[in-house]
């Protein structure tokens, strides 16, 4: 689960990294969160996986690459359950 962390940085967002899944979690100042894929070049759009938004007790997500949809989740860690699963289908 994301922990919110102090920032130590003059940079508008929190990182957060999930080390054996290889995905970051960025906290945006503006709200929200974009989830980044750090096997992948960070240059490289495709490192870009999602945008997230919470709305009271559940989140909002925007999968930006295939299949692009918007779809509900109670946590982050069923959001990033399902970032893994799209993973393992883009490299297979």
């Amino acid at each position: 689960m994301l922990t919110e962390s102090p920032r130590t940085s003059p940079e508008p967002f929190d990182r957060e990294s999930f080390g054996a899944d290889q995905f970051e979690l960025v906290r945006l100042a503006a709200g929200g969160w974009v989830i980044t894929d750090l096997a992948l070049p960070h240059d490289d759009p495709a490192c870009l996986l999602a945008y997230v938004q919470e709305d009271g007790s559940r989140f909002e997500v925007v999968w930006v690459q295939a299949p692009v949809r918007t779809g509900w989740f109670d946590s982050l860690d069923t959001i990033l359950d399902e970032a893994r699963s799209r993973r393992h289908r883009r490299v297979a």
